[in-house]
């Protein structure tokens, strides 16, 4: 009975390590199972050299990601200083009239850079604007601006001064995956530094706290991830539409 519970023992250990692998198996295929059921059955994973993809990432700015890596937006809740910013840079100087360190905007030319920015479908409330601060990017001049709606005149003004650095905080990111349902929607990996010859990895925008200080960027890891998902528009044209 002795060598006969000897030759049981070595079969009982194989037994409990199959139901040890069959007992795993079953756990991550229900986790994957849970996954693939919350998958959109329409979203189609897009190669990150789609012409489509690279387009549409190339509108992404740096200023973007500084905004969008503090909390998750939507077309219709974007900051208006932001929609002021971001469309300045479809401004000529044509549409600006400066007087003294007093600057005009009209109505119809802010509308029109705006939606040049974010296209023809985006709805805004900005004709109460209230001191709004924001920047004005002409003929590679940076311009910090304080401006009113004024109802009367169905005009911007305020005032501005010329900054010639703004922040030396900077941005690195870089293009991780893309896919698309109703939406392009584009994985980024990105982190902040500041410094020309060490850098010095931030742990935000704000780089009041620092991470670790590397000698090449290259030694520098993209942790952080955000997801920018842009819709086509009236026009047939992808604009941001939320971020993640």
């Amino acid at each position: 009975m002795k060598n006969s519970r000897n030759r049981l023992t070595p079969f009982l250990v194989i037994v409990l390590i199959v139901l040890v692998w069959v007992l795993i198996g079953l756990v991550i295929y229900k986790l994957m199972a849970k996954d693939i059921i919350h998958l959109d059955p329409n979203t189609k994973k897009l190669k990150l050299d789609d012409d489509l993809v690279q387009e549409l990432y190339s509108y992404v700015t740096d200023d973007d990601i500084i905004l969008y890596s503090s909390k998750d937006y939507t077309i219709d809740d974007i900051p208006l200083s932001y929609l002021i910013s971001k469309g300045s840079k479809f401004m000529t100087i044509e549409d600006v009239y400066f007087e003294s360190n007093k600057v005009t905007i009209s109505y119809d030319s802010m509308d029109s850079a705006i939606k040049m920015a974010f296209g023809p479908d985006i709805k805004y409330e900005i004709t109460s604007l209230d001191e709004v601060l924001t920047y004005l990017e002409l003929n590679d001049h940076r311009l910090a601006l304080k401006l009113d709606y004024d109802a009367d005149s169905e005009n911007y003004v305020g005032t501005y001064r010329e900054v010639s650095n703004p922040s030396e905080v900077k941005v690195a990111h870089k293009l991780l995956g893309a896919t698309k349902n109703d939406t392009v929607n584009l994985e980024i990996g990105y982190f902040f530094y500041k410094g020309e010859d060490s850098y010095q990895i931030c742990k935000d925008a704000s780089c009041k706290s620092v991470k670790e200080t590397v000698t090449s960027l290259d030694d520098a890891k993209y942790d952080n991830t955000l997801t920018v998902s842009l819709k086509k528009a009236s026009d047939g044209v992808y604009y941001y539409y939320k971020n993640s």
